[in-house]
């Protein structure tokens, strides 16, 4: 998300449109790793729709951010999916990328999460006076 060190270090000045967005899952924040992870579930749960430049040279860049090898590879951390997608502004639907975390991990190692109800991990983390870099 914008503003974030992840979009700072890995895609800012490579975006072309950055959209406020919501999506279906159920949201979590990760605590020993400090960034939110969706899972499959019926909450809104509110980002940005982002669209980048020279998109398969980036879309490996964040594959590799996003722990990502290939489609369900059981290590996998997050699995890049296509999920339906609501522009909040406008209310238009498209499917877009989305990096859903691969439940393997928490159902194969401890992973201690914080269970975020509102959905909106920005609003969590500025709610925990947690510098945004």
């Amino acid at each position: 998300m914008k503003g974030f060190f992840n979009y700072n270090k890995y895609i800012k000045g490579k975006v072309k449109i950055s959209i406020a967005a919501k999506t279906k899952g159920k949201l979590y924040h990760l605590l020993e790793r400090g960034y939110p992870a969706m899972v499959e579930g019926n909450q809104d749960i509110y980002g940005e729709l982002i669209e980048i430049e020279n998109f398969q040279n980036n879309l490996k860049v964040l594959d590799k951010l996003e722990n990502y090898t290939e489609k369900n590879f059981r290590v996998n951390e997050y699995n890049r999916i296509i999920k339906d997608i609501e522009v909040l502004e406008t209310g238009e639907k498209v499917e877009a990328y989305v990096y859903q975390f691969n439940l393997e991990n928490i159902n194969n190692r401890k992973v201690d999460t914080i269970y975020i109800p509102s959905g909106n991990w920005r609003e969590y983390m500025e709610s925990k006076t947690e510098k945004i870099i």
